[in-house]
Order: C-alpha cells, then sequence, then structure tokens
C-alpha cells in the first residue's frame, strides 16, 4: 500500500469530502420536509369520494412544489446560521488574499456587450468603472472592450463617437476598444466567443459587464487576486446588487435583495460549493479554460426547446465544471451592481427571455459527462419557470375536487393532516423572511441604526403584502410562457428597457385585461361551489382583479421613499461608483435640446452633416467593392435619403448607406454642397440645429464641459 499522501485540490476547489458533507446535509433535510409534506398530503387525499384522477394529478403537482419551497427554506436557514456561526467558513476566499497589496502580473479584459442601449449611460457607466480602477493604481493591468450588436443606425453612430471622445477626454486610446459587429450572430454568446477569438489569448481573466453593470475598481483588483491565489477557479461570480430604480416595483427589488440576498448567497454557497452557476455577468472568467472547454453544445434546430442557446451562462458554468475547474459564488456586499426593469411589464419581457433559455436545459438534463450538481442547476433552472404551470394545475385541481359533491374531508386525521400541512407550507413560505428580520433586528448587519431596522422591519411586512399580491399574476404568465414554448412559439432578441419613460396606459390594459377577466370569472365559480371556498381561494382571485391597478401602481415613482420605506444600503449611503455616476448624468442630461424628429435619426445626422464624426465612421469601416447593381442601389437610395429624407427609407437601406464608405463619403458633400431647395425640410433642419450647436453634437456624453478638440487636431492615426 502506498504511503504517498493525498494529493491536495487546486487551491480554490473545495475539498470533496467537506462538499460532500454539505451537500449530503442540505439535501437530506430538503428531502424529508419533502417526503413529510407529501405523507400529509396523501393522508389529506385518502378520504372521500371524489375523482381519483384529479387526487393523482394534484399529488403530482404537489411534489415538486413542495421540494422547490424546502430548498428555498433551507437555503436561508443555513444562510442564517454561516452568517452567524462563531468560526470562519473554510471556503471564504477572502481570507486567501489577507494582506495582499502588491502589484499585479495578470492581464484583465473588461468586456461590455451592448445592444441598442443608451449610449449616455453605458460609457458614462464605463467612464466612472476606468476612474475608479485609475485610483487602485492597477489601471495598467485592464483593458476596456465596448462589443456592439447594436442594429439601429443612431446607435452605432452614437457609440462611435462616443468611443472616441470618451478615450480623448482620458486619455485612454490602447485601453478602451470598441468593436461592432455587422452581423449579430448568437447574439451575446455569440459576440463574447467573437471576442475569445480575436483578443481572448492577450488576456489571462475577462470580466464580463451587462449594458447596465457597474463595479468598483477595488472589486475587480480584489477578484483578479483571488483568481491568482486559487488556480483552480474557473469563474468566479460576484451578487450584483439593483441600483438607481425609480419606480416602485424597482425599490422593492432592490430592498429585497440588500436585506434577504446576503442569506440566501451564504446558503446558496453553502451546498454549491464549487458548482455554482454562472450569472452572465458582474463576473470574472479564467480565459483559457473558457476558451478551450467552453463553447457551447450544439441543441436540436427546432425552436423555442433547440436552437441557439439563450440561457448560456448556466452551460457555460456547467462546461467549466466538466473541465476541472470550480465556479465559485463570492460574497460581496459591495462593489457589484446592475440595474432592473423599471415596471412590471419589462420585468415580464425578461422572464419571458429567461423562461425559454432555462426551458432549453431539459435537453441538456440528460447529456454524458455532467457533475451531479450541473444536473440539478439546470433541474432548479428548469423548475423556476415550471413550477408556475405546477402551481396554476394545483389551483384548478383543487377547484376540481372542491367541486366534487360529496368529497368534503369529514375524517378526523385527514383534516389534522390538512391542516399540519397548511401549517407546514406556510412555515417554509415565511420562516426565512422572519429568521432574516430577527438577525437584523439583533445584528444591524444590513441596518445599523435603530430606526433603519424598525423601518426595515415595517418595509418588510409591506413587500410581504406586495409580493403576494404578484405572484398569482406573475404565476398566470409564467404558465402563459411554458405553454408558448412547448407550442413551438419562440421570442425574438429586444433591446431591454432600463428607465421609465411614463407609464402606458394602453399597454397595461392589454396586457393584463385578461388576466382580470380570469380572476373574475374563478370567483364567480369558487363562489357557485360554496362560500368557505370562495374565501379560501379569495386571494387569487383579487390579485387578478386588481392585475391592471397594481401594474400602474408598481410603475410609479411615488414609492414611499420620503417615509423611508424600502431603503436599501446605496441609497442611504451611495458608494463612490453610484455618487460619481449619478453626478455624471446629472450634468449631461438635458444639455442637448434637439427636435423629435432631429433626436429620432440623430447618428444618421452626425455621420452626414459632422466632418469629425464622418471620418471616424469611415476610418473604422471595412471597405469592400460594390458590383455596377450596387453601386446604383445605394446611389439610388442616397438620392431619396437627400431629397425626402431618412422617413422615405427603410432601416434595411439605411444600414446599407451607412455600411458603405463611399456612399457616407459622397453624402457628407452632397448635402453642404447642395442648395435650399434640393434639400428635404429635415436636413434643412439639421443643419441649422448643427450650426447653432456650442458644442459638436455628437451625442449627449459628448456635451461636457471639457471642450472638444477641433476635428484637425486628430489624426486617423490616433484613431483606428
Amino acid at each position: 500500500m502506498s504511503d504517498a499522501p493525498a494529493k491536495s485540490p487546486p487551491a480554490g476547489i473545495i475539498p470533496r469530502t467537506l462538499a460532500r458533507a454539505r451537500r449530503v446535509t442540505f439535501l437530506t433535510l430538503v428531502c424529508l420536509g419533502t417526503l413529510l409534506g407529501t405523507w400529509l398530503m396523501i393522508r389529506f387525499l385518502q378520504v372521500g369520494e371524489g375523482y381519483r384522477n384529479a387526487k393523482i394529478g394534484l399529488l403530482i403537482c404537489f411534489v415538486p412544489l413542495f421540494y422547490q419551497l424546502n430548498s428555498g427554506f433551507w437555503t436561508a436557514l443555513i444562510g442564517v446560521w454561516l452568517q452567524n456561526r462563531p468560526t470562519d467558513d473554510p471556503t471564504n476566499l477572502w481570507d486567501t488574499i489577507q494582506n495582499e497589496d502588491g502589484p499585479l502580473t495578470a492581464s484583465t479584459a473588461i468586456i461590455i456587450p451592448v445592444y441598442n442601449e443608451d449610449v449616455t449611460r453605458v460609457w458614462e457607466g464605463l467612464r466612472v468603472t476606468f476612474e475608479s480602477l485609475k485610483k487602485t493604481g492597477h489601471l495598467e493591468n485592464f483593458d476596456f472592450f465596448v462589443l456592439s450588436d447594436s442594429d439601429q443606425t443612431n446607435k452605432w453612430i452614437e457609440e462611435q463617437t462616443a468611443w472616441l471622445e470618451l478615450s480623448r477626454q482620458l486619455g485612454a486610446f490602447g485601453k478602451i476598444f470598441y468593436r461592432h459587429r455587422r452581423k449579430p450572430i448568437n447574439r451575446k454568446s455569440g459576440n463574447v466567443s467573437d471576442f475569445c477569438r480575436r483578443w481572448g489569448k492577450r488576456y489571462r481573466y475577462m470580466i464580463v459587464f451587462d449594458a447596465d453593470s457597474l463595479m468598483s475598481g477595488a472589486l475587480m483588483v480584489a477578484m483578479t487576486r483571488i483568481m491568482e491565489k486559487n488556480p483552480g477557479i474557473g469563474i468566479l461570480q460576484t451578487f450584483p446588487k439593483q441600483v438607481a430604480s425609480e419606480t416602485l416595483i424597482g425599490r422593492l427589488m432592490q430592498f429585497a435583495q440588500s436585506l434577504y440576498g446576503p442569506a440566501f448567497m451564504a446558503g446558496l454557497n453553502y451546498w454549491q460549493n464549487g458548482e455554482a452557476n454562472f450569472w452572465g455577468h458582474n463576473a470574472i472568467i479564467r480565459l483559457e479554460p473558457f476558451i478551450q472547454h467552453c463553447a457551447l453544445p450544439p441543441l436540436p434546430k427546432t425552436v423555442p426547446f433547440g436552437g441557439h442557446i439563450l440561457s448560456h451562462d448556466f452551460v457555460e458554468a456547467a462546461l467549466m465544471r466538466k473541465a476541472g475547474y470550480a465556479v465559485r459564488l463570492l460574497n460581496t456586499i459591495r462593489g457589484s451592481y446592475e440595474e432592473g426593469p423599471p415596471t412590471l411589464i419589462d420585468t415580464l419581457k425578461r422572464d419571458r427571455r429567461w423562461c425559454q433559455g432555462n426551458m432549453q436545459h431539459f435537453w441538456l438534463l440528460f447529456a454524458r459527462g455532467w457533475h451531479f450538481m450541473s444536473r440539478l442547476n439546470f433541474a432548479h433552472g428548469v423548475l423556476s419557470y415550471v413550477s408556475s404551470p405546477l402551481w396554476f394545475l394545483l389551483l384548478v385541481f383543487t377547484t376540481w375536487l372542491a367541486a366534487t359533491p360529496g368529497d368534503v374531508v369529514r375524517d378526523g386525521p385527514a383534516q389534522r393532516a390538512g391542516f399540519l400541512l397548511l401549517g407546514l407550507t406556510a412555515t417554509l413560505i415565511f420562516m426565512p423572511k422572519f429568521v432574516i428580520l430577527l438577525d437584523e433586528a439583533v445584528s444591524g448587519r444590513v441596518y445599523k441604526p435603530l430606526k433603519l431596522r424598525l423601518l426595515a422591519i415595517l418595509s418588510s411586512m409591506l413587500d410581504t403584502v406586495i409580493f403576494t399580491l404578484m405572484s398569482p399574476v406573475m404565476m398566470w404568465f409564467h404558465t402563459t410562457f411554458v405553454f408558448k414554448i412547448i407550442t413551438g412559439q419562440g421570442v425574438k432578441w429586444v433591446a431591454q428597457r432600463r428607465k421609465l419613460d411614463g407609464v402606458d396606459w394602453r399597454e397595461v390594459i392589454l396586457t393584463f385585461g385578461g388576466v382580470t377577466l380570469l380572476g373574475i370569472a374563478w370567483g364567480v365559480l369558487a363562489w357557485q361551489i360554496s362560500w368557505s371556498f370562495f374565501l379560501w381561494m379569495s386571494p387569487i382571485f383579487i390579485s387578478l382583479v386588481l392585475a391592471i391597478p397594481m401594474a400602474i401602481w408598481l410603475s410609479s415613482g411615488k414609492s414611499g421613499q420620503r417615509f423611508g420605506l424600502f431603503l436599501s444600503p446605496e441609497e442611504i449611503e451611495p458608494p463612490a461608483v453610484l455618487r460619481e455616476l449619478e453626478a455624471n448624468l446629472a450634468e449631461v442630461k438635458g444639455r442637448l435640446q434637439l427636435p423629435p424628429e432631429i433626436e429620432r435619426n440623430y447618428g444618421l445626422m452626425q455621420v452626414c452633416l459632422d466632418p469629425y464624426v464622418n471620418g471616424l465612421h469611415i476610418s473604422l469601416l471595412r471597405r469592400r467593392k460594390n458590383t455596377q447593381d450596387s453601386r446604383e442601389y445605394l446611389d439610388e437610395i442616397a438620392d431619396k435619403l437627400i431629397h425626402q429624407g431618412p422617413q422615405a427609407l427603410t432601416p434595411r437601406e439605411i444600414n446599407a448607406l451607412i455600411n458603405d464608405t463611399e456612399t457616407v463619403t459622397h453624402l457628407h458633400y452632397r448635402l453642404w454642397s447642395a442648395t435650399e431647395d434640393e434639400l428635404a425640410p429635415f436636413w434643412s433642419l439639421a443643419i441649422k440645429q448643427y450650426n447653432l450647436a456650442a458644442t459638436h453634437p455628437f451625442t449627449h456624453l459628448l456635451a461636457r464641459k471639457t471642450p472638444p478638440r477641433a476635428a484637425a487636431d486628430i489624426s486617423l492615426g490616433e484613431i483606428r
């Protein structure tokens, strides 16, 4: 027998015995709770003469739902225990970089994939992140890449000019790069893959942002140090906190994340160990194994279950673990931020995309070679949306049984089982919140002053009521999402709305009108069955009937902030990066007031009229040779643009024009040399606005206090 010592795992990979012990503990608790609930449900359904099929259907729906409730319950309770344990967690990654303040030796790329986003917000966020990194003294180890798939001409041109001007203002040529793909193949995952193929070998790590992400320089430096000290980690995922919400639903999400999030993160860390999930952004990735092992596998071509993988992040995490690298969660309270949907409708639109992405993982459950935890993560992702139709079916079967003559439970043991099951379910739902609130009241972990702790308790009670009213509405929409996916209705890739520009009452009524009618019809049916059943189901009916006013209320800006409700720590004491971003956005907001017809075609106006922007755009285009037919086509639509204006062209025609260097060059010359009679009214107004502008009318970001350099002072060699 060999006396050689057992080989220890690479730093960052949790020892197998510890990981196994934690998972056995967690899954045992979850399974015991699920078995107890299932046994009580069977006892409750054993009596009565109701339809056997309805009872079997109800039980089939109940088991996975009760498993899901138990998983959330034990994750939260274990998380609170970890937060209060007297000794440090042996898996704590922060301990590996204690007293580390030396120079960095690794190069890291910060990539920001964008798709028709608010240009000012993206580039001002980049400015703040750049300056935060600069303050750490480690800026030389980081490069920024804005990777654009924008297919709106105006967004594309504004992105180009914003890149040039921001690089000039920060002295960041050679540190900030911009790349636009003409064809957005495979969407965000294809964008990231394209970066990895072109530039990935130049960097050891890659930090992935979303368009609305924001991270402090200190956190990014710390993440890089952790990756250096733990070569067994392939992906390190932070906890991005939602910030900058102006509506009630957004501030509710912010508050819930701040109060409940740390406990759930600690609990997830406990049982996921080195097989955590990647959430697609605000994370650092070891590039060599990512490039080598994390190419997305093909799925069946049939959309929506097949086709291009939408929720690529879960799959990339599973592939990284399959290659032998750990995927870890990093407990972060501050330093990692994102913005959320401003309205309930925008939340549902985002969930529609996530639902299809998670449902695609059904195929991957049965693929070979996955780690057990990767399969479990896929299953949890599928269940997160399948649970809604299961809840809906459970309520349908309950209504069916209630309407069955002679099926009222009168047996004593069965009634006791029913009451025990009801109490157990309520405990699983509400106990985690109570325990987290109790911990917060004693420790002040999130809210230090006693007044803020009391306000947090009141806010938690109110958010429980609001989320209870929201849940049936979300259940119905998630049910319809799953049904549409099963019937082959895919989802389009569209830009996300991140800021509220007013409540569209017509959209709200059209979206939630059917839900309201469903609630009324179900309530009438319950009333016909019995008064007691109507009272029992009334929270469901009330929520569905109130869907329209609730959606409008949740989208309002009157969110209780002046009363101190739903406050997040970032509102009470904003970190430096958030303060600077807010100040920068306030500075540029409204500095350029343009007529609506000019605003809609702002980028096109820039590239056609401004020599600075025109020269920049041409220098970034790939030159192509045109055939005689294509040349005649481009000349024809160029004439139409000049004489009739942009409204006479389709987006496809504008895109064809703007991608041809010769056409863009000639448009600039022809517009400035044309007489008033030869120009469409749009161009006359655009030229007037251009001449009246106090600064170059590039983009809102460029209308800053720092005056732009004259175009003649910038050589094309400096910006290529």
